[in-house]
């Protein structure tokens, strides 16, 4: 191989890497519904890219199950269903808390500044239900300043697949809590968990970190379903994805 087909595969894997990020953050956001299909004509208008990057971005999403590949159909973004999200929140809990009692358990200096840092970034955007900016109605920077938080607390677990597969189930967790009504109520009592969180993990004290931690996944899936019964039981319409540059303010 030539350094010129080399730097060439270097572009196309930065390529598709980009379209990737790109795609990704649009589903987790709910800019493109769960269920809906994702037709190249209309993802080339919107991401500006041919087929080949796009091909190998959504085969990753369908490897990471966020989008679903049917044979001779091309793709759909992920349906969502109760039975998935409680088996994704009932996985995400079992695992993460064992993540945060390693985490805290091997803690060390670096770890507790990274976490109070995480912790001082999220509070400064103040609570979910006031962040309301964005295509999905969503604030996107707090939603990356809530995941930055939430993996710094297990960061310290010492296990690259434990992290690997608590960041894939974060995901798919957090894209049904962003499908649904934000519940102000319900958003109130979780923003305490987090300063207790911090307390607990900043103490030593493993076991208060862990309590919390499935208190917390347990009130947000609890107040996810809840909405998720509230949506009409019908099959999902097909969402056109407009570009850009077209979408009415």
């Amino acid at each position: 191989m030539t350094m010129l087909e080399a730097a060439e595969g270097d572009a196309g894997s930065s390529l598709a890497d980009a379209v990737f990020a790109r795609l990704k953050s649009d589903i987790l956001l709910g800019v493109l519904a769960a269920g809906s299909r994702l037709r190249f004509a209309e993802l080339h208008q919107r991401y500006g890219v041919g087929t080949s990057p796009l091909r190998e971005a959504l085969s990753r999403l369908a490897a990471d199950r966020l989008v679903s590949q049917e044979t001779n159909r091309g793709f759909r973004v992920a349906a969502i269903s109760l039975d998935d999200f409680n088996d994704i929140a009932r996985v995400r809990k079992d695992l993460e808390c064992r993540a945060i009692v390693e985490s805290v358990n091997r803690r060390g200096d670096s770890w507790e500044e990274a976490l109070i840092v995480a912790h001082h970034r999220l509070n400064k955007l103040g609570r979910q239900e006031t962040q309301v900016s964005g295509p999905a109605g969503v604030s996107r920077e707090w939603e990356l300043r809530h995941r930055a938080f939430h993996l710094a607390l297990i960061s310290a677990c010492g296990s690259p697949w434990t992290l690997h597969f608590c960041g894939l189930l974060y995901d798919q967790f957090d894209r049904y809590r962003r499908s649904v009504r934000t519940d102000p109520k319900a958003q109130a009592r979780l923003a305490l968990h987090h300063q207790a969180l911090v307390e607990a993990a900043l103490a030593g004290d493993a076991e208060r970190a862990r309590s919390v931690l499935a208190e917390h996944i347990d009130q947000t899936a609890e107040a996810v379903v809840g909405r998720l019964g509230e949506k009409p039981k019908r099959k999902a319409q097909a969402h056109t994805i407009v570009p850009p540059s077209t979408r009415r303010s």
